[in-house]
């Protein structure tokens, strides 16, 4: 059994960022809205309906929260034969695939991950994929997925 690595700390400072790109944008809507409300001279009411209309995204937007610490909860074991990857506290998830059940596989690079040389790969099979999320050298993790799928 061998433990992939996976990228932890870029991924959550990743994922945070995404969060924070998301309510700034939020931010500027309410400051072009804001900004319009005072050009039309509306009144106070109008400004109190535009933060109310605008808290639901907010909240939208931090119910995803989670993801900031969800690499730190994955746990890949690669096999000779299978792979599994465990993730989340609760609940916690394993899934397991044999490699010989695999057809297809999926690369998922995000920006950072570029730069970091870290991706997510997918591993299809008929009755569904595995996830490998944030594991460093994506193509060295396919190969070894392809040697082992036609050893078997």
């Amino acid at each position: 059994m061998e433990v992939l690595k996976t990228a932890t700390w870029a991924r959550a400072f990743e994922a945070a960022s995404e969060i924070a790109v998301r309510l700034f944008g939020i931010f500027v809507v309410f400051l072009g809205f804001d900004f319009l409300l005072e050009l039309l001279n509306a009144s106070s009411s109008s400004q109190d309906l535009l933060i109310s209309m605008l808290l639901l995204p907010a909240l939208y937007i931090l119910k995803d929260s989670y993801i900031v610490f969800e690499p730190f909860t994955v746990r890949a074991e690669f096999y000779d034969d299978k792979i599994s990857v465990y993730r989340g506290i609760a609940p916690r998830v394993k899934d397991t695939l044999e490699f010989k059940n695999s057809e297809n596989i999926e690369i998922i690079t995000s920006v950072l991950g570029h730069f970091c040389s870290y991706s997510t790969v997918r591993l299809y099979s008929p009755g569904g994929y595995v996830e490998i999320p944030y594991v460093f050298g994506p193509e060295d993790v396919v190969s070894k997925v392809e040697k082992a799928r036609i050893g078997t």
